[in-house]
C-alpha cells in the first residue's frame, strides 16, 4: 500500500526531490516518471550515480531522453567517488529495491556513473546481473571491474581533454566480442555528459531492446551526426553505426591518425609510469630539499614541457592537454587532501600553487590555497590567494568567515572585508 500511495502522489512529467527509499529512510534521491508513465506498462528505469551525491544536478542530464523515450530516472543523493566505499554500498542496498516500486520492466534495469561512480556502475552490474547496460563516463581501468566481465550492453563517454579518456577508450576496444559497446568523446575535460549525449545513449539501448518504433530515426541522427565528422572520429562513429544497425558504411581511412594516437597513448602511459606512479618518491626528494617551491613541484610533474605540446596539433597536443588535467587532479585535490591530514600545509600549498598555475581561472584553487597558506602561518599570501578566489567568482562569506582553515585569520582586519566582499558579492 505504501509504494502505491507513494506513486499515485508523484506527478508524471516532473523532477521529484528527496524521495527517501523505503528500505533506509536516510537514503535519498530524485525520480522522474515520464509523462507517459502508467502502472499497467513497463518502462525502462535507469539509476544514476553522481560521485558528489547531486541527485537532482545529475537526473537533469537525462531527463528530456527520459520523457522522449519513457524512462523512469532514479538519481541518488548519496552517492560518492571519494572517500570510504561504504555509503555507496548503503546507498545501493537502499536504491536497488526501490526499481520495483514503479512500473519499471526488470529485464531493462540501466545505470549511469562519471568518474568514480562509473566503476561503481560497473561493479554493480557485474556482480548482480541486473543491467541491460551501463553508461560510463570518465570511468578508468580496474583490476576489480575488467572489461571482460561486463555482462551489459556499455555506452562510453569522455572528454578529449578527460585524464580518463585513454583508459575508457581501452575499455571500449576490450568489450569488441564481449557485448554490445560504443565509445563517443567530447570537446571538455572530466566532467558529466550533456543532456544531448544523453539522449544519444537511450536511444541507443531503444535500439538494442528492438524498439522498431524509434530504430529509424535513431540511425537516421547517428549518421547525420557521422557525416558531420572526420578521421578518427569520424571512423570511430561509422563503425559504431555498422555493428548497431548492420548498414554498409563509407569507407574512412585514418590509418595515420591512428597511429599517432597509439604513439602518443604509449607516451601517456610512460608518464604515468614515470611520474604519477613515482609520486611518494618525488615528494620524499622535495621534503629533504631545504626550501622546497612550487617550481620544484612543477618540475616534478613536467609542467613546462606539457604545457609546451600541449599547444601542437593533433595527438600529442590532446595527450599533453589530457595529462595537465590528470595533475590539476592530483595537485587541486588528492594530494592536498593527504598533505593537510599529516598536517603538512606548506606542501600543500606548494601543490595548490601548481593548480593555481595550470587553471589560474578557477577561484577553487585559489581558495584551497589561501587555506594552505593560512594553516601554514603565511598570512600575506594566505590574503591574496583568498582575494583572488572572490575576484574569480568566489561568493561564499558566511562559509568562508567559519572555514577552521581560516581561524588565525579571523581577526584580521583585511580577512573580514574580504568577508564581506564575498557575503556582498552573492
Amino acid at each position: 500500500m505504501h509504494a502505491l500511495l507513494l506513486v499515485l502522489a508523484l506527478t508524471p512529467g516532473q523532477l521529484t526531490e528527496n524521495v527517501a527509499a523505503r528500505a533506509d529512510a536516510t537514503q535519498t534521491y530524485t525520480l522522474y516518471l515520464p509523462s507517459s508513465y502508467a502502472a499497467a506498462k513497463k518502462h525502462p528505469l535507469l539509476l544514476v550515480f553522481d560521485p558528489r551525491g547531486r541527485g537532482t544536478t545529475a537526473a537533469e542530464i537525462f531527463r528530456d531522453a527520459a520523457e522522449e523515450y519513457g524512462w523512469i530516472v532514479i538519481s541518488s543523493n548519496q552517492t560518492r567517488s571519494d572517500g570510504p566505499n561504504e555509503p555507496n554500498e548503503r546507498a545501493l542496498r537502499a536504491l536497488l529495491p526501490e526499481t520495483s516500486v514503479y512500473a519499471s520492466d526488470p529485464k531493462r534495469i540501466y545505470a549511469s556513473g562519471f568518474s568514480g561512480t562509473a566503476i561503481m556502475a560497473w561493479g554493480v552490474g557485474i556482480s548482480t546481473r541486473r543491467f541491460a547496460g551501463v553508461i560510463g563516463v570518465g570511468g578508468r581501468l580496474e583490476k576489480a571491474v575488467p572489461p571482460a566481465k561486463f555482462n551489459f550492453a556499455h555506452y562510453g563517454f569522455a572528454g578529449t581533454r578527460d585524464f580518463n579518456n585513454r583508459e575508457m577508450r581501452i575499455i571500449d576496444d576490450a568489450l569488441e566480442g564481449v557485448v554490445p559497446h560504443r565509445f563517443q568523446d567530447f570537446d571538455g575535460d572530466h566532467r558529466w555528459i550533456s543532456p544531448a549525449h544523453a539522449r544519444e545513449a537511450l536511444g541507443w539501448f531503444e535500439v538494442l531492446a528492438g524498439n522498431e518504433s524509434v530504430r529509424a530515426k535513431v540511425m537516421a541522427d547517428d549518421i547525420a551526426a557521422a557525416e558531420k565528422l572526420q578521421g578518427l572520429a569520424a571512423l570511430r562513429r561509422w563503425r559504431a553505426i555498422e555493428r548497431t544497425y548492420g548498414v554498409k558504411v563509407p569507407e574512412i581511412d585514418a590509418a595515420r591518425e591512428l597511429a599517432d594516437e597509439k604513439k602518443w597513448d604509449e607516451w601517456e602511459a610512460q608518464y604515468y609510469s614515470a611520474v604519477f606512479a613515482r609520486i611518494p618518491a618525488l615528494f620524499a626528494a622535495i621534503r629533504a630539499s631545504e626550501s622546497p617551491t612550487t617550481a620544484d613541484v612543477a618540475q616534478a610533474f613536467r609542467t613546462k614541457d606539457l604545457r609546451r605540446r600541449a599547444e601542437r596539433p593533433g595527438a600529442e597536443g590532446a595527450t599533453a592537454k589530457r595529462l595537465l588535467e590528470a595533475v590539476y587532479g592530483q595537485a587541486s585535490f588528492y594530494l592536498p587532501r593527504i598533505f593537510f591530514d599529516r598536517n603538512e600545509p606548506a606542501l600543500a600549498a606548494l601543490v595548490l600553487g601548481v593548480a593555481a598555475e595550470i587553471h589560474a581561472d578557477r577561484w577553487d584553487a585559489w581558495y584551497n590555497l589561501g587555506a594552505a597558506h593560512a594553516r601554514a602561518g603565511n598570512r600575506r599570501q594566505a590574503l591574496a590567494s583568498i582575494e583572488k578566489a572572490i575576484s574569480l567568482g568566489y561568493k561564499d562569506g558566511k562559509y568562508l568567515a567559519a572555514d577552521e582553515d581560516f581561524v588565525s585569520l579571523r581577526n584580521d582586519k583585511r580577512f573580514q572585508a574580504l568577508v564581506g566582499l564575498a557575503s556582498s558579492s552573492q
